[in-house]
């Protein structure tokens, strides 16, 4: 047992040092928690949202980028404000803390490929894990989907991203712990 909170501790340590490297300082507030300039709230909802699988887009045009972003957060802009978690599997995620802890790593991850996506580049099926949405400065909102290692999230111009966080390196999968 005493291994294990050691484990946990260095654990700990370690992602807040890589956090504080890579300039993302992540702290729990009253509110939710705050990722840099982003708070990550829950909002419950029993909405009959899309869930059937990550692949599938939102409904909005394919947008051209001159060059796709890194990262999610480099994707969802300086006018992203809030990112409110509206569902979650259970089974996976065993509660808001734990999907907020993955949202926060995966905002700042490199995905496979160097780069977000604008169309889908893997073959297998996901369903969403988290249902979330992205409340930009305008309160306009636009869809922030994961899965387990995957990604599918709309910027505040309404463009579709995807990512995969797995590959052949296993040191940059970002997944469930």
């Amino acid at each position: 047992m005493r291994q294990d909170t050691l484990g946990s501790m260095r654990r700990r340590l370690v992602l807040w040092c890589l956090a504080l490297a890579i300039g993302l300082v992540v702290v729990r507030s009253p509110t939710g928690l705050v990722a840099g300039n982003l708070v990550i709230l829950g909002d419950p909802r029993s909405d009959g949202a899309e869930t059937s699988d990550l692949g599938h887009r939102f409904g909005t045009a394919p947008c051209a980028s001159a060059e796709p972003p890194r990262t999610v957060r480099e994707a969802l802009g300086p006018d992203a404000e809030r990112i409110l978690v509206h569902r979650f599997d259970a089974r996976r995620w065993p509660d808001l803390d734990a999907t907020q802890t993955y949202i926060t790593r995966v905002l700042t991850a490199v995905p496979e490929g160097g780069r977000l996506s604008p169309g889908v580049y893997w073959a297998e099926g996901r369903r969403p894990e988290i249902l979330a949405s992205v409340e930009f400065s305008d309160r306009r909102r636009g869809a922030f989907h994961l899965a387990n290692g995957y990604a599918h999230v709309q910027d505040s111009a309404g463009c579709e991203w995807w990512a995969r966080y797995l590959g052949p390196d296993r040191a940059r999968w970002v997944v469930w712990p």
